[in-house]
């Protein structure tokens, strides 16, 4: 996204308002201030993060040039799709992708692409050279930054199904996204809470197999 000469980004000017609110110096002025940042950043849509497998494993047994390889490599497979999905790639940080959807749908649809896309390539590498993406998703509303970065509850949510709790190949899903996909649950399908720094997280497993979006 450009801007032109002198323009400010979105992201700049999101940081300004944040300067603002923290120099803020009664409650007025803190809720006017946090009032506009969410007038003008708000919105409710989907947050799509993925993790790559066994970083360090990976990185400690095979060197870190390796694994930046592998990187690569998934980044040029997640971009495409989730263009083709109408997402919005907002930024790639190490071995994870950040994600904007406007429906859970399409989010959904992108993560069973992108591992399916993964499992046919990995059929034609070595062990060493194979990739595994997990990915958490989840709907809310939040802050969206331009086409740069996004904050919020939906995200930090995302970020842990994603990161932490979802193994290779697999998407998780919070209930409250799952309630706005037309989604077909398998019976099989399992069901899970998790409780994470104090928060409670109810989520439905899925592995690539089970893409039976409609």
């Amino acid at each position: 996204m450009s801007n032109a000469a002198g323009a400010l980004s979105a992201h700049d000017e999101f940081d300004i308002l944040i300067a603002k609110l923290s120099e803020s110096r009664t409650s007025t002025e803190q809720e006017d201030v946090r009032q506009s940042i969410w007038d003008r950043y708000g919105v409710t849509g989907t947050t799509f993060i993925t993790d790559m497998a066994n970083f360090s494993v990976t990185s400690r047994t095979l060197g870190i040039c390796h694994f930046l390889k592998l990187i690569h490599r998934a980044r040029a497979i997640i971009r495409p799709i989730i263009k083709k999905n109408d997402g919005i790639l907002l930024k790639c940080e190490a071995d994870n992708c950040y994600a904007f959807f406007a429906h859970p749908n399409d989010a959904l649809r992108a993560s069973f692409e992108v591992n399916s896309e993964l499992f046919r390539m990995n059929q034609e590498r070595d062990p060493a050279d194979r990739i595994y993406i997990s990915v958490g998703i989840d709907y809310g509303r939040f802050l969206l930054i331009g086409e740069e970065d996004f904050y919020g509850d939906p995200v930090n949510t995302a970020s842990k199904l994603g990161e932490d709790l979802a193994g290779k190949s697999e998407t998780l899903i919070t209930d409250r996204a799952l309630e706005k996909t037309d989604y077909q649950v398998h019976e099989n399908a399992e069901r899970m809470v998790a409780r994470v720094s104090d928060i409670e997280i109810s989520y439905l497993k899925l592995k690539m197999a089970q893409s039976n979006t409609r």
